[in-house]
């Protein structure tokens, strides 16, 4: 058995069924493993700090991601 074998890396989704608009403060919560509430927050911060560019930030990533496969087992 190799030393690379179980090495299974963690990707980064967008969580529709959890998320509020399209699931990406969601999926990137789960996969930094903090409360999508924060993200929401400094999101919505960011939003009047820099205008349109999060807007489209936001419509670019939720574009390119991929929504999180949901099995029966989890």
């Amino acid at each position: 058995m190799g030393k690379y074998e179980d090495y299974s890396p963690r990707k980064l989704y967008k969580n529709s069924r959890r998320g509020k608009i399209c699931g990406i403060f969601s999926g990137l919560g789960e996969y930094m493993g903090i409360n999508p509430l924060i993200l929401r927050v400094l999101g919505i911060g960011a939003l009047f700090i820099t205008g349109p560019i999060v807007i489209v930030g936001y419509l670019l990533v939720s574009l390119l991601l991929d929504d999180r496969p949901y099995d029966f087992y989890r």
